[in-house]
């Protein structure tokens, strides 16, 4: 995987990138937007998280500082779409459908690989887990926002630690995005 994430992110560089997510977002897809988007931009990246929906009021003390816009209407023809917690290109709405979408990063079982890049964990409790895992090992730079993200998206993946899906590696990434910001109270008083 280390190989093809640094491929990838290499296809990015001196271009325009909107990381789109699914209509309805919850806290995986705008967790995932937000920590995608910032760690892109940290890399050098002309990122934007794009979505069809608005950030939902729980949520939007996620967005902080990060670039995130509502789509209204189409795309220029050279921006690269990278979806997250998107099991099929139709999830994220009219606005983004026939579009090709360079990368796609999801957990669910029931994913159509519909993008050129396909990062697929089906064994993932959450899309922020998957991306958790690239940032940690892979060295992206993480900031206190976007550990917050990531924290939010496996939180509410897993229905608070709660669900089948919820391992032990669960707990161990949980525990290094405290270690580099991230606050369950901050969480806990904002969703619940």
């Amino acid at each position: 995987m280390k190989t093809e994430f640094q491929t990838w992110l290499e296809g990015l560089k001196g271009k325009k990138v909107r990381v789109v997510g699914h209509l309805r977002p919850d806290g995986d897809c705008i967790g995932s937007q937000v920590a995608l988007t910032r760690g892109l931009i940290a890399l050098g990246i002309d990122a934007v998280a794009f979505n069809a929906d608005p950030v939902p009021p729980n949520l939007r003390f996620l967005v902080e500082d990060t670039p995130f816009e509502q789509a209204h209407h189409g795309l220029d023809s050279d921006t690269l779409l990278i979806s997250v917690d998107c099991a099929d290109d139709l999830r994220m709405g009219s606005v983004f459908n026939q579009k090709n979408y360079y990368l796609n990063i999801d957990h669910h079982v029931s994913n159509t690989a519909y993008a050129q890049h396909n990062c697929v964990w089906p064994t993932a409790c959450a899309t922020a887990e998957i991306l958790t895992v690239l940032f940690l090992t892979e060295e992206v730079p993480l900031d206190a926002i976007t550990a917050q993200a990531l924290y939010v998206g496996i939180e509410t993946d897993t229905l608070h630690f709660r669900a089948q899906s919820t391992h032990a590696q669960v707990f161990s990434l949980c525990a290094q995005l405290c270690e580099r910001g991230a606050s369950p109270p901050k969480a806990a008083r904002a969703l619940y």
